[in-house]
């Protein structure tokens, strides 16, 4: 049987994987690899679903009859996992189901390698959309979300044709046994539901490897940062639309004004759509949040960053942890409130900080997860605010995790800021003059708008 070692030799040399995965990930790897019924419950942050793409590429690449795989993840996260495939096993074709029921029918029909699916298309289409012996692998990421083994959800995941099972959780056990027995339920049908004692720990023991971040911190870097890609729900989607399309009637009827200033405007309207729809009361990223904030476990404190101070009351208005905002108008009494209840109050907690107020004056070691809600133009002065919570005594790894929007500015923001080297006086001497560095040209990429639409009458 392969070892670890052997499994690194064949992904890195046959499937194109980066060398970068650390020792306790390539064990992670292996042990899917070998396993028919497998639940891998790192915690968060350790890189389940790297270490799941590449299982799944090497099981996939063999010998051994397996041809076809179906990924099944909360709707927020369906698009973070194809950016994660394309980066960790470039060599997969993979697919994410869309459309109506017809349309997914022929997703699950056609001889796709990967297909990634939601939960909830799962629970749609499980009963009678998709045709026995269409998958050998079916892998559910989040699992917790079958926990209600008597659910539609549930009851469609254990239906799902398959030769292999796997499940990802970081928290496997939520509120009682009957949590974990659903995932074994589905993981091997034969496993009764009122398993107990000794005969759960045995079989869990059988299936699950969980690794805690204080089990490999020699192995960790101090920060682990991730990006976390989304789509718009459809309501923002029409709502950025209609801003995006309008963009150019909108420059151009503020000629009068300084170019910049108009085009930051517009780009900063795009943004905050980006954020939330505050009509429809929709967004993709509080979504992902909740998602983070679930999955986090229940010693979770985790600080979000927004540059927009709406963003956060209207995130605020909507979360159902406990938390509070920490914002520039607050005084220093205020703000060591906050901070306390941050610090003391019994965890999972959220606080919830303008990037601009909370990059200086922190020191919130506490934290275990930073999430930057939407990008500030300097990140430097991202890094500062993560900073404020990863000192130089913390005894873990912070997990960071940065939300980007698919097809939207934030892409073309993130292009540029990629590009520009920060300097040390943009972070120590002047942070907030930094936009001043992009140049009306460089916004007028952003929009994908002409010279003629800024200045009319002017030559492109």
């Amino acid at each position: 049987m392969d070892d670890a070692l052997e499994l690194r030799r064949r992904a890195e040399d046959w499937l194109g994987v980066p060398g970068t995965l650390h020792d306790y990930q390539w064990e992670g790897v292996a042990f899917l690899y070998r396993s028919r019924s497998a639940l891998l419950a790192d915690e968060m942050g350790l890189g389940k679903t790297v270490q799941a793409s590449v299982a799944l590429a090497l099981l996939l690449s063999g010998r051994n009859g397996m041809n076809r795989a179906l990924i099944v993840a909360p709707a927020s996260l369906t698009t973070n996992w194809m950016s994660e495939l394309a980066t960790w096993v470039p060599s997969l074709t993979v697919r994410r189901v869309q459309g109506n029921a017809r349309e997914r029918k022929a997703f699950y029909l056609l001889p796709i390698p990967v297909l990634v699916s939601s939960y909830e298309q799962i629970r749609q289409d499980g009963l009678d959309c998709i045709p026995s012996g269409s998958f050998d692998v079916v892998l559910l990421d989040e699992a917790q979300r079958i926990k209600n083994r008597h659910s539609a959800t549930a009851l469609a995941c254990r239906l799902l044709p398959r030769k292999c099972a796997w499940a990802l959780s970081a928290t496997p056990l939520e509120n009682s046994t009957s949590d974990v027995t659903a995932i074994l339920g589905f993981l091997d049908p034969s496993i009764r539901s009122d398993l107990a004692g000794r005969r759960l720990a045995a079989t869990l023991g059988s299936m699950m490897l969980r690794r805690r971040k204080a089990d490999v911190r020699g192995e960790l870097p101090p920060v682990i940062l991730q990006d976390i890609r989304l789509d718009l729900t459809p309501p923002q989607r029409s709502r950025y639309d209609e801003l995006w399309v309008n963009r150019r009637t909108q420059v151009g009827a503020n000629t009068s004004q300084d170019a910049g200033a108009v085009l930051l405007g517009l780009i900063t309207r795009l943004k905050i759509v980006c954020n939330f729809d505050s009509e429809a009361n929709v967004s993709s990223k509080l979504d992902a949040l909740r998602e983070i904030s679930e999955g986090a476990g229940n010693q979770a404190r985790i600080l979000v960053f927004s540059q927009f101070v709406e963003t956060l009351q209207w995130v605020s208005d909507r979360v159902v942890l406990p938390h509070d905002l920490l914002m520039g108008a607050m005084s220093n009494a205020e703000r060591q409130v906050v901070m306390d209840r941050f610090r003391n109050e019994a965890a999972p907690r959220l606080l919830l900080v303008s990037l601009r107020a909370g990059g200086v004056g922190l020191n919130l070691g506490e934290a275990t997860h930073v999430v930057l809600f939407d990008r500030w133009w300097n990140p430097a002065v991202e890094m500062q605010a993560v900073y404020r919570a990863h000192r130089f005594d913390r005894d873990e790894p912070l997990h960071v995790v940065r939300f980007l929007v698919t097809d939207s500015i934030e892409e073309r923001i993130a292009e540029i800021l990629d590009q520009k080297e920060c300097t040390f006086e943009d972070v120590v001497e002047a942070p907030e003059t930094f936009a001043r560095r992009f140049t009306v040209r460089e916004l007028m990429q952003i929009l994908e708008i002409s010279t003629g639409d800024v200045y009319p009458g002017r030559r492109k």
